[in-house]
């Protein structure tokens, strides 16, 4: 990918934040892109047949990379995988990651060089088809790669330590939105009256736009207290639909397109009308 002039977009940041510009927190700038298996990386056969096409992506000084699939159709059976050069994965993303739609968002893995990786079955032989629409160059330290332990701000709990004892289970129902991108959010997944598990989300209307590409990532918590570690970035759901949203209390409320798996072990929050 080119290179990206960090500073003048954290200028732009800035000058946002003056204005009282509201809007997810912006970390990453996206480059539109044509990567696709029928135009990009290379195809080779397992010797029992299957199919694997690879291809990298690099983003010069990039902290991290995400990306977007604007076509993912994948075969029952098809398996995508993305990596870094130390080696952690995402995935398995299947048929089964955004059911219903052509539209996947992929998390942020750290670093700036990724690889994807698509295992295609020989029963299902030139079935899928796969075409990310866009990268994003984290120009922002998510995973705080070069910042130590103690520089948070005052106000800034880790949840994993004593502060957070009250709050264990409303702790599990909160995600960290990837929003169109190259922004992020927070939100919570509530609970309805029929106490039935629909994967209600609830976020702010100013996070709002393009939501069927987000990415919603739970659990992402310290797992100790001194110090403060990152987490797995693999439990992920991706996409959403607009339920209702009212810009006058910045509310918004989503269905999350798919249920996270039981092993994500969230919890669905309580509310009443006051």
């Amino acid at each position: 990918m080119p290179e990206v002039d960090a500073a003048a977009l954290m200028a732009e940041d800035e000058a946002r934040i003056a204005q009282g510009i509201k809007g997810p927190y912006r970390f990453g700038f996206n480059h539109v892109t044509d990567i696709s298996t029928a135009n990009s990386g290379v195809w080779s056969t397992l010797p029992n047949g299957d199919a694997v096409w690879r291809t990298a992506i690099e983003c010069p000084g990039a902290f991290s990379i995400n990306f977007e699939f604007n076509d993912f159709m994948v075969p029952e059976g098809g398996q995508v995988f993305v990596y870094n050069a130390e080696g952690e994965t995402l995935g398995a993303f299947t048929a089964e990651s955004n059911p219903g739609n052509t539209l996947l968002g992929v998390t942020q893995l750290p670093g700036d060089r990724i690889t994807i990786e698509y295992v295609e079955p020989f029963a299902v032989r030139g079935e899928g088809f796969l075409r990310i629409g866009q990268v994003t160059h984290a120009y922002r330290d998510l995973f705080r790669t070069l910042k130590g332990f103690g520089t948070s701000g005052s106000c800034n709990n880790n949840v994993i330590c004593p502060e957070g004892d009250p709050w264990r289970d409303q702790i599990r129902s909160v995600a960290m939105i990837t929003v169109g991108g190259s922004g992020l959010c927070t939100g919570q997944l509530i609970n309805n009256c029929q106490n039935n598990g629909t994967p209600y989300f609830l976020t702010a209307n100013h996070c709002l736009g393009g939501n069927n590409s987000w990415v919603f990532r739970f659990n992402w918590n310290s797992p100790n207290c001194t110090p403060t570690t990152n987490a797995a970035t693999n439990q992920t759901v991706s996409g959403s639909q607009l339920r209702a949203n009212s810009a006058g209390s910045d509310v918004a409320l989503l269905q999350l397109n798919s249920t996270p798996p039981a092993n994500y072990n969230v919890f669905y929050t309580g509310w009443d009308k006051s």
